[in-house]
């Protein structure tokens, strides 16, 4: 009499069949461990990054375990604890390791609370392998739970830049930045403007988590939650449709069902997930309608001369008001704020131009028209054209400007536009509508199993975007996403410590309350000053809280 989630289930794909498909990957690199940890160290590619984790497991023994899931080989070991071992002195694997000993021995993470009480000996299961997803899978884990990941996507493609404030920079450093590759290992050294590629900070934080045990499944699609005697509360879960030729999944085949849940964390980035769940998602207005539109552009890397006298700024209309009026006089952008970041991948641009001069400039065709910014209402010309004259302005006095290093290197042989030198990183710019911004209506909602099961409500969190749409321009996406974070993480503590379900909403929603006032003006009354000592426990963060914020730890 098997309901029909375990009557179908598939086992997905075992050790020994993922180790014989990561062996052709790493064909070339033999069987030596230290070359085996420098691919997976400084790798990009996700399937060589997977392929060289599972043969330094292989190396370190693991394969006579004869499970796939790290965590379920030694308790509360990490493979980083056997890699440890496997690689001796090699400098560069101790230099990591002394980083995530220091991260596993905060003080926090000491007891491994989560090893214990309701959450103890079962899965909880995140949905994204975005920065705050693959963030909110390493803090649980660290607090002793077993934890999958699971991702639609097989690849991080996404080179926009991330301005982040200083105690994100200190949290991924913290994680593996500076040894781990990428981002570069001089992250943290602009002086100018601490940023970071998306794709970049994913790959960083993926290498992170298998290292500490986290189980990640890619192109895997998350169909739901639901509850049956045999299983329990369990996710349901289905290979991702792709609509073009699908790549070869980098990650071990997922099997159809996850049993013995005991959470589920949704960080995704969107509102479809926790939706099927009951949690409603409202639309706020964010900003006045000339102040909510967001443009972003990445334009190709030369190396010239003058390209490497480029420099990262971020400037505002309010601190820079005479600046910004020669920009709107020489090229017609009216803007309230633009960012400029120096990658290795493109030169990113991310501006706010104001409705009236979009139209003013041919950009768009209709300002009745609605949506706003749908396809057919942005003249794709135009857009470009935009950004072409904002680019070619000398926002910094003394150093040049991108039109006149994309001419150095037409000049110099490099293919380019005939225009400027000047050729797109990736598909072209972007618009987009900050006019009304997505907020979930809670954080934490606690699902009922069916009468008569004996079992308990199962937690289900929202993190990240998903959570709480941020106003990027501002870098409000990743500190407000880590943030979030680990206010999921606190509560699920507080639940799995015994709490009762309201107490558990209301360390959550207290959070929340002073999450959704962030932003770059209200910094300083939100945020405690001494980030050194920011924990789990929402009160060693927010202001407002004091010591009345609750405790990750419950006192019965």
């Amino acid at each position: 009499n098997l309901g029909p989630a375990a009557a179908s289930a598939s086992p997905g794909e075992n050790w020994q069949e993922f180790l014989a498909r990561a062996k052709v990957i790493t064909a070339k690199v033999g069987n030596a461990a230290a070359d085996h940890f420098e691919l997976f160290r400084t790798s990009e590619d996700l399937g060589q990054i997977f392929a060289s984790f599972v043969r330094l497991l292989e190396l370190a023994g693991q394969e006579s375990a004869g499970a796939f899931s790290p965590w379920e080989l030694a308790g509360d070991a990490y493979p980083y604890d056997r890699f440890r071992v496997l690689l001796g002195g090699l400098w560069k694997a101790k230099k990591l390791w002394e980083k995530l000993d220091k991260r596993c021995g905060k003080a926090e993470f000491q007891e491994s609370p989560c090893s214990q009480g309701r959450v103890g000996g079962r899965r909880v299961v995140v949905v994204g392998a975005g920065p705050c997803g693959l963030y909110t899978a390493i803090e649980l884990r660290l607090l002793g739970c077993a934890v999958t990941v699971v991702e639609r996507r097989t690849e991080f493609s996404r080179i926009n830049q991330l301005h982040i404030w200083p105690w994100c920079g200190e949290e991924i450093k913290d994680l593996g930045a500076r040894c781990l590759e990428p981002p570069p290992p001089d992250f943290g050294a602009n002086p100018d403007l601490l940023s970071i590629g998306i794709s970049d900070l994913q790959t960083m934080l993926l290498k992170t988590a298998l290292l500490v045990g986290v189980e990640v499944f890619l192109g895997t699609d998350y169909k739901q939650v639901a509850f049956e005697q045999e299983l329990g509360w369990h996710v349901q879960l289905s290979p991702a449709v792709s609509s073009g030729p699908s790549p070869p999944r980098p990650s071990p085949l997922a099997p159809s069902v996850l049993p013995d849940v005991a959470a589920v964390v949704t960080a995704d980035g969107g509102c479809g997930v926790p939706q099927s769940v009951g949690v409603q998602t409202m639309e706020l207005g964010s900003l006045r309608g000339e102040d909510a539109i967001g443009l972003v552009c990445n334009f190709a890397v030369f190396n010239t001369p003058s390209s490497r006298r480029l420099r990262s700024f971020a400037l505002a209309s309010q601190f820079y008001g005479p600046l910004f009026k020669r920009v709107a006089a020489a090229t017609g952008a009216e803007l309230e704020n633009i960012v400029f970041t120096k990658s290795k991948g493109s030169y990113y641009f991310v501006m706010t131009p104001t409705k009236k001069c979009l139209a003013a400039t041919g950009v768009l065709r209709d300002v009745a028209h609605r949506p706003l910014l749908a396809k057919e209402n942005v003249n794709k010309a135009a857009l470009e054209a935009f950004c072409r004259k904002v680019v070619s302005f000398q926002f910094k006095e003394g150093e040049p400007t991108l039109q006149q290093v994309g001419r150095e290197a037409v000049a110099g042989g490099a293919p380019g536009a005939e225009v400027d030198g000047l050729v797109w990183a990736d598909r072209g710019p972007q618009l987009f509508d900050f006019s009304k911004l997505r907020r979930a209506s809670d954080g934490v909602v606690f699902l009922k199993p069916p009468a008569g099961s004996g079992a308990e409500a199962l937690p289900f969190l929202l993190a990240g975007d998903t959570l709480l749409e941020p106003f990027w321009p501002e870098g409000l996406g990743i500190v407000r996403g880590f943030l979030s974070s680990l206010d999921a993480c606190s509560a699920l503590s507080l639940w799995s410590s015994g709490a009762e379900e309201a107490e558990v909403r209301e360390h959550h929603a207290l959070a929340f309350a002073q999450l959704k006032t962030l932003g770059a003006r209200t910094r300083g009354s939100v945020m405690k000053t001494d980030e050194s000592k920011y924990a789990l426990d929402p009160s060693t963060r927010y202001r407002t809280l004091g010591n009345t914020g609750g405790s990750p730890t419950h006192s019965p």
